[in-house]
């Protein structure tokens, strides 16, 4: 399954994390996966701490690609991704709304002379609307799309999550949106324009949650009670208990409390309207023991919970460990680092090294324009042109 995509050639006209995750995800499945980036590196290559050509969102958005540098404002870099985008089997691009065509990389321009290309495009706010031009990102996204005030602090305040989880969301809905077009492709012969932008993808993951509002203006109530994160004797628990049995389960464990039998917390939907009240009769309870305490009983009585794990705790974790869902590998370079399983493919362990590799700024950028086609006379005179820099 790990070579699905084997075979195709995918060019990526795209910066920053959702496009290039889509990218990744390509390239994980065996596509051949080109990024044409600046001169200086995609921006995302500056998120966070950056050491040389990486930064830790780097490294996990490229493995697998090859990169070439090119100065897009230049006639000859124009005209090398041009070239390129001819014999791409899909292309992958994140500019705002105007700028492919500018450049003449747009979908029409590319299918004119590629019909069977599936292009794939990810804009921000949409290519449509009053906010078109805006520039977006997954902080912007949190903000705007209510993701932040379902995700409120104790004190009521709306929290960012600390992930860039719009921009993986959306990187995940375009892969599985360009391998139905592959599969159309396949089936008929014809190419495709698959579009979506940070905004669709954020109300798309946040569904239920707009149902909830319009039914009984509930986005941000709870789902059950005792539902929620508890303070322990030494750190923190998950846990929800909010089923009928496993309700009774826990009154069991908590030494039958005088609130057993409480009117108010007889049946899931009582429950439910005395949400905040249950939960603050549970906490001072939970937080008399540790968490390993914790774990033991509520596993013992079938009741759902789980530890608050930092990322230090999940890399020694037994059942991590056992499904490899973290698993470790030696990148050239970069040293021993983590690496997660990708769902129904290998372990990390299984990976191929060529797979787990990210490149630096235009670091097989050569060899690509040599496969695609180009003359190494054409090669040599682009990167002495300076249109395209050389990282390998």
């Amino acid at each position: 399954m790990s070579d699905a995509y084997k075979g195709l050639f995918v060019l990526e006209l795209a910066q920053g994390v959702a496009a290039p995750y889509c990218g990744m995800l390509l390239a994980q499945h065996g596509a051949d996966v080109l990024k044409i980036e600046p001169m200086g590196g995609d921006w995302s290559r500056g998120l966070g701490r950056r050491e040389g050509d990486f930064s830790a969102e780097a490294i996990a958005l490229n493995r697998g690609k090859r990169s070439l540098a090119l100065d897009l404002k230049s006639a000859a870099g124009r005209e090398a991704a041009q070239r390129l985008a001819r014999r791409a089997d899909v292309l992958v691009e994140n500019y705002r709304p105007g700028v492919t065509g500018r450049l003449g990389l747009d979908r029409a321009s590319v299918a004119s002379v590629n019909p069977s290309v599936i292009y794939a495009t990810v804009t921000g706010f949409g290519e449509t609307g009053p906010y078109r031009d805006r520039p977006a990102t997954d902080t912007v996204m949190q903000g705007f799309t209510g993701f932040m005030a379902i995700n409120r602090d104790r004190e009521g305040v709306p929290q960012r999550v600390g992930i860039l989880a719009i921009d993986m969301a959306t990187g995940l809905y375009l892969s599985q949106a360009v391998g139905a077009a592959l599969y159309r492709r396949a089936v008929t012969g014809e190419g495709a324009h698959v579009t979506t932008s940070l905004l669709e993808c954020a109300m798309a993951l946040q569904e239920s949650r707009l149902v909830a509002q319009v039914r009984d203006g509930a986005a941000v109530a709870p789902v059950g009670a005792p539902v929620g994160t508890f303070r322990t004797a030494d750190g923190y628990l998950s846990l929800n208990a909010r089923r009928d049995a496993h309700f009774a389960a826990l009154c069991r464990v908590l030494d039958g409390p005088p609130w057993a039998g409480d009117p108010r917390f007889a049946g899931e939907s009582a429950r439910l309207s005395h949400a905040a009240e249950l939960n603050a009769l549970v906490a001072p309870l939970i937080e008399a023991r540790p968490t390993r305490h914790w774990q033991d009983v509520l596993t013992e009585a079938d009741i759902l919970n789980a530890p608050v794990n930092t990322y230090d705790d999940l890399f020694d974790d037994p059942q991590v460990r056992s499904v490899e869902a973290i698993g470790w590998q030696e990148l050239p370079g970069l040293g021993r680092l983590p690496a997660t399983r990708l769902p129904a493919l290998p372990p990390p362990s299984a990976r191929p090294l060529e797979r787990a590799t990210p490149p630096r700024v235009g670091e097989g950028g050569r060899a690509s324009l040599l496969a695609a086609g180009f003359a190494p006379s054409e090669v040599d005179a682009l990167f002495a042109s300076g249109a395209a820099a050389a990282g390998d």
